[in-house]
């Protein structure tokens, strides 16, 4: 089975409103790296909330590494296995220093001390950043909170990365570091599904390529097909306004 199997999900964020997701489904295996793409309200960001638990969907089912986000006690063992980075990296900090604020979730998970330590020691030098240990995350640079944010997940040991526009909130000269540090952990072999309008590092890093459409996975395919040879008119215009 893949690691994330979503069947028919559809959702709407109250009762009687439209839906956002209709009857999507898809599968991503270990080792991959998905990048989600398409217009705002698109639906992109509720399908990535909806493949970790963030959101239950109200028809339809998700698989998480053999594990239903609608059972509770599954849904914890899915939030252990599946580390996610949002959009503004100032509402992600938690505590006060970088090195408190990256163990906080292995704490939630009773990891004993001497190994949080080695946890967050091991994250940060993984990304280059062990010398902002001891800093206060709010004085950091927008890139540098974001790398931290990603730390932060990666502190967790999880077997899949979900990243919600990481780089939408970021002054352009910040966007580079965050992308190098995406493309590091994808080389590595880290399993991502990527929300993202970086066009151009979803065509160079991606294994696989969904294009999000009024709630639909309208077309999905190799980012050469995707963004070379697309087939629906409307990815068509989309690739023709951000290309």
């Amino acid at each position: 089975m893949s690691f994330i199997q979503a069947e028919n999900l559809t959702f709407a964020y109250r009762e009687g409103e439209e839906q956002v997701i209709r009857n999507i489904s898809l599968s991503i295996e270990q080792g991959t790296y998905t990048a989600i793409i398409g217009h705002n309200g698109s639906g992109k960001s509720t399908l990535a909330k909806l493949l970790n638990g963030l959101l239950l969907a109200q028809s339809g089912e998700v698989c998480v590494d053999g594990l239903n986000p609608k059972v509770k006690k599954e849904l914890y063992k899915i939030r252990e296995q599946v580390g996610m980075v949002f959009q503004n990296p100032d509402n992600q900090m938690i505590a006060s220093i970088v090195e408190d604020d990256i163990a906080f979730g292995p704490e939630n998970l009773g990891v004993p001390r001497e190994e949080i330590v080695e946890r967050v020691e091991g994250a940060l030098e993984s990304v280059g950043m062990s010398e902002y240990h001891d800093k206060t995350p709010t004085k950091l640079s927008g890139g540098q909170k974001q790398r931290i944010a990603i730390v932060r997940a990666l502190a967790m040991k999880p077997k899949l990365m979900l990243f919600d526009e990481p780089t939408s909130a970021l002054d352009p000269e910040m966007v580079g570091e965050v992308l190098d540090l995406m493309k590091e952990l994808a080389n590595d072999g880290m399993t991502m599904v990527v929300v993202t309008h970086e066009m151009g590092f979803a065509k160079e890093v991606a294994s696989r390529v969904l294009f999000m459409d009024d709630g639909k996975v309208l077309e999905e395919g190799t980012p050469t097909n995707i963004f070379d040879h697309p087939k629906a008119e409307r990815l068509t215009t989309f690739l023709d306004k951000v290309l």
